[in-house]
């Protein structure tokens, strides 16, 4: 159920972190690096969206569904709520976002619009195709043995979601690396920059790849903007992302 009120008395003083992970076999076996530096501040919560296991658990409202009731869940306990996504998962934390009263938005590289599919005849294809051939070795055995209809649902997801970006108010923050090879950057700057919230905040991470919170020349520098976020340390600001040329390096 969605909450209609804006929610009153006293909240717990223990935040909560929601954070969604992407499309993947590990699903939150990527976030680790993340739970394991917030851990000791915050409650960190990571549920899990789909069943890699199950072909026929491929229902995209559903994978979206089963965040939106954990965010409601921990709302109705009077509690703060931060929200974070990964990849897909950020596409549909940015969905929850416009529907639920969360604290702040943390959006990693989130797969506003996934590379490679533009201009193609055969987009289902041409996406599976693209996560079946990576370089990683670590990125082709998270994608191989996926349900093949889970490939289409990633697509209807992203599709039905990515919209939401340009209706969010609430402060978020938006972490992308420069080497991103399966979402584009640019993807980030555009949905950025229809992002109504007067506080808002960017970083394109140099020589950063899509797993951020794996790739271990930038997880560093992420988790340090990330929590200089939370804090309320870095400087907010309503304008426009920043180009490429002043782009953050990495650690």
């Amino acid at each position: 159920m969605i909450l209609e009120n804006p929610l009153k008395g006293a909240r717990a003083k223990r935040p909560v972190i929601i954070f969604l992970h992407g499309f993947g076999r590990k699903r939150t076996g990527e976030l680790e690096a993340f739970q394991k530096a917030f851990e000791n501040d915050y409650d960190i919560l990571m549920p899990e969206l789909f069943d890699p296991e199950d072909p026929k658990d491929s229902n995209g409202i559903l994978w979206a569904n089963r965040a939106l009731h954990v965010v409601e869940k921990e709302l109705l306990k009077q509690r703060k709520v931060i929200l974070g996504g990964f990849s897909m998962g950020g596409v549909i934390a940015s969905w929850i976002a416009t529907l639920l009263p969360v604290e702040k938005l943390i959006l990693t590289a989130p797969a506003f619009d996934l590379i490679n599919l533009k201009n193609t005849g055969n987009i289902l294809a041409s996406l599976i195709t693209h996560f079946t051939h990576l370089e990683s070795p670590q990125e082709i055995a998270n994608f191989n043995g996926l349900p093949a209809n889970f490939f289409q649902t990633l697509i209807d997801v992203v599709v039905q979601f990515r919209p939401y970006a340009s209706r969010i108010s609430c402060p978020v923050l938006l972490i992308h690396g420069s080497q991103d090879g399966i979402v584009s950057p640019q993807s980030s700057r555009i949905a950025f920059a229809k992002m109504p919230s007067a506080q808002k905040q960017m970083f394109i991470i140099e020589n950063g790849h899509h797993v951020l919170f794996e790739d271990e020349g930038v997880c560093p520098e992420v988790l340090a903007l990330i929590r200089l976020y939370l804090e309320d340390q870095i400087v907010i600001r309503s304008e426009t992302p920043m180009p490429e040329s002043t782009e953050t390096s990495s650690c």
